[in-house]
Parts: structure tokens; sequence; C-alpha cells
């Protein structure tokens, strides 16, 4: 995987959908976190896939940052 952040989503029946976030520090060599999260679906206002993809990468980045607190403390 290259560096960055890596978004899989999967649903989970009616009700639910599973983001899998994947961030990687580095190409070779590096950290990588992964975070998976199962969401209610909003059948009432549905989200594109850009936009549920735009939620999961700012919450990638929240842990991430949280993550790299923990080690360097």
């Amino acid at each position: 995987m290259a560096k960055g952040v890596e978004i899989e989503l999967a649903p989970l029946g009616e009700d639910h959908v599973r983001a899998k976030i994947t961030w990687s520090e580095q190409d070779v060599g590096g950290g990588k976190l992964v975070i998976e999260v199962t969401v209610k679906s909003m059948k009432t206002r549905p989200k594109t896939d850009d936009q549920l993809k735009s939620d999961a990468t700012a919450l990638a980045v929240r842990f991430a940052r949280a993550f790299a607190d923990t080690i360097e403390n």
C-alpha cells in the first residue's frame, strides 16, 4: 500500500455500513493504522460514496493524530 489513506466501504445488511480505514505512514517499513467502523445507514438522507469517504478520511486523520500523540508520550 502506498503512503496515505485507503477506505473500503461494505454494506452490512439494510441498516449498517462498515468503513475500513487504513492509514499508512510510509511506502516501505512505515507504520500502519487500520480502523473498522460500523455506522448506521441513513436511508432518509443517504450520502454519496464521496461524502462517506470524506467523512471516513476525516475520522482516520483524527485517529492517526491521536495515535501519534500516544507514541510520542
